[in-house]
């Protein structure tokens, strides 16, 4: 058994093309032409024409990575104008594999409507005349369906809609201790049965003592596999300050997980980490933390979040499907240029020397820097190992982000009412504490408004999931496509 992940989805659509035969010579208020173009046959021969350079299409402009082609249809109507249900038997032949519907032709927005009302399925209308009158009729009838001024547009369009399809097949495994919400994520989504309803999100619970009690029970094949990964992220490193031993520690407890997503038939993960923190077993047995296995999922293709964070998990999800990256997460702070004199202030709140005269800048930290950020299909990023504790246990890899100075970020986050979502751009201005221990790597970066940015954080709350690159207006479509409100800055 593997694990089914979200980003080898791919959306089924079913192509049909509609010709309109007429089935005798005239003209009129909807018609004109003469000789030969008023025919029958001449319908015909047209149809099967464009049905051909249809079918060519399907196979040059779609991304074979994103969709899955179903068998194209040929589908006719004359000019008494009824859709026969041979015509429709066509069509629907794949209707239980069928994600969406993709209609190009003459007239074509009336089979469209037809799917749409009949199948409640969604349906794509090619054309801008045709797609605006089909589209603005059923969405009127609160039925799901989608424009596209041409081919390409369609395409496009495709790679956005497959995160409805991922979200809906997404099965979150959460390790639970105490509460659902965990301590060091009030702002966390607490109305699960709320977000499986609208978006399809599953969950499965597992008590921290059973994962725990996994992790004493480790076969000797599990430990095998552990200490080739412990090997490999060795031999991979720039700097390594940990040893073989503590690496593999968490290693294993990475395998444990994995198999244990895997056992549940899930695709994503979250753990909290104050109340299993505070159990010592990790400091007294296991050495080890969750920070790695973060990092191995997400490098995987497998979202997994730091203390169970719904939000930023489904967040992470969403920018992981967008952006076929490894996204990063952390704690995220807005900065001021004013001089802090109070000793409790955390040392990622201080702006550094270097950037004083900065203005509009955020901080972003957490030791959970996946080696796949610039692309899962992609080579490793260089990395350091450093240990997350000072007693050298709790493995964690650390990117530099001074390798991306002035580079583009975008950063996503739900709203704990599971309604909205918070996009925001922005460009890494200094990373720093590459080798410090805990979560305290990260990087400073540059919001267009740091103060809009906070008053709408409030509304959101501290953790972002994030990757490279300038993802805005996508997510925006994607909001429309989910039905989720997009808020910007």
């Amino acid at each position: 058994m593997s694990i089914k992940k979200g980003i080898d989805l791919k959306v089924n659509v079913k192509p049909g093309y509609f010709n309109l035969i007429h089935q005798s010579a005239y003209e009129g208020p909807c018609r004109t032409g003469s000789g030969r173009q008023l025919t029958k046959e001449f319908d015909t021969e047209i149809g099967n024409q464009k049905f051909e350079d249809y079918k060519k299409t399907l196979k040059t402009v779609y991304d074979e990575s994103v969709v899955n082609m179903l068998d194209p249809e040929l589908l006719t109507w004359t000019d008494e104008f009824i859709l026969r249900d041979e015509q429709m038997q066509k069509i629907t032949k794949d209707i239980d594999k069928t994600d969406l519907f993709l209609f190009d032709g003459v007239f074509h927005q009336f089979p469209a409507s037809e799917i749409a009302i009949r199948y409640k399925k969604p349906v794509g209308i090619i054309g801008s005349c045709a797609s605006a009158d089909g589209v603005a009729g059923l969405r009127n009838k609160n039925l799901e369906s989608y424009g596209f001024i041409d081919p390409q547009d369609a395409s496009r369009f495709m790679r956005l809609f497959r995160i409805k399809k991922v979200l809906r097949n997404t099965h979150v495994l959460v390790i639970l201790k105490q509460e659902i919400v965990s301590k060091g994520v009030l702002s966390t989504i607490t109305d699960l049965e709320k977000l499986k309803t609208d978006l399809g999100i599953r969950f499965t619970f597992l008590n921290a003592e059973d994962l725990i009690q996994r992790t004493r029970d480790i076969t000797p094949e599990q430990c095998a596999r552990a200490e080739k990964i412990a090997d490999e992220i060795i031999a991979g490193a720039e700097k390594n300050t940990m040893t073989k031993t503590n690496i593999q520690k968490s290693a294993e407890f990475y395998i444990v997980i994995r198999d244990t997503l895997e056992k549940y038939e899930c695709n994503a993960f979250t753990m909290p980490c104050f109340e299993v923190c505070a159990t010592k077993v990790f400091d007294k047995e296991l050495k080890a933390t969750p920070c790695l296995a973060h990092i191995l999922l997400k490098e995987e293709g497998i979202p997994s979040a730091c203390e169970s964070d719904i939000n930023c998990l489904v967040a992470m999800t969403i920018l992981m499907n967008l952006s076929r990256k490894a996204p990063h997460m952390g704690n995220t702070h807005p900065m001021t240029s004013e001089e802090k004199t109070d000793q409790s202030t955390p040392s990622g709140l201080i702006v550094p020397d270097e950037i004083k005269e900065e203005k509009n800048l955020v901080s972003t930290w957490h030791a959970v820097q996946p080696r796949k950020m610039k692309g899962i299909d992609g080579p490793n990023t260089p990395y350091h190992v450093q240990s997350f504790t000072h007693s050298g246990w709790g493995a964690t890899l650390r990117y530099d982000f001074n390798r991306d100075k002035g580079k583009t970020i975008t950063l996503l986050r739900m709203h704990p009412n599971g309604k909205k979502m918070f996009a925001v751009k922005g460009e890494i201005v200094l990373g720093v504490n590459m080798d410090k221990k805990g979560c305290d790597t990260g990087f400073y970066w540059r919001v267009a408004d740091v103060r809009d940015f906070f008053k709408k954080e409030l509304e959101f709350g501290h953790h972002y999931a994030w990757v490279f690159g300038d993802y805005i207006e996508d997510l925006k479509e994607i909001g429309d496509i989910l039905g989720i409100e997009v808020v910007t800055a």
